[in-house]
């Protein structure tokens, strides 16, 4: 599994993911860790931050499940290396003109109700990939 012996601090990923957000004009991100006290839900790690999509900033927000495995230190080290390194893969394509920016960051877009797109659509999934969906979403315009 990818960066699962890692032994870069968390602190450090973060602070490469805040530099690599802001070189790309973002700003403002905010680290999100939420543990369920009970255990039955997954712990979840992520980041939501504002970074710019047509010159208008636009909240976006990634999360990650945390594996149960015996060492929680060494599991949010290896999250926070995917984290940083998944972020750095979608401003290089980017850059590089190979792929669309708005393109790979469409899931994350928070939109008004809080929600990113990709968990508005998530439930949907199987609609959507059988054809479906309702008229107003498969409508182009």
């Amino acid at each position: 599994m990818a960066y699962e012996h890692t032994e870069v601090p968390v602190d450090r990923s973060q602070a490469a993911l805040r530099k690599l957000i802001q070189a790309h004009k973002g700003f403002g991100l905010a680290v999100i860790s939420e543990q369920d006290p009970q255990g039955r839900e997954a712990s979840v790690e992520g980041f939501q931050a504002k970074v710019m999509i047509d010159q208008t900033p636009c909240v976006v927000k990634i999360m990650a499940k945390v594996r149960r495995v015996g060492n929680r230190e060494q599991e949010e080290r290896r999250i926070w290396r995917v984290l940083y390194y998944h972020m750095k893969g979608i401003f290089e394509a980017a850059d590089s003109g190979v792929m669309e920016f708005r393109t790979m960051m469409l899931p994350y877009i928070v939109t008004p109700n809080g929600m990113t797109v990709a968990e508005q659509i998530m439930p949907r999934l199987q609609l959507v990939l059988t054809g479906k969906m309702p008229k107003l979403l498969t409508e182009g315009s």
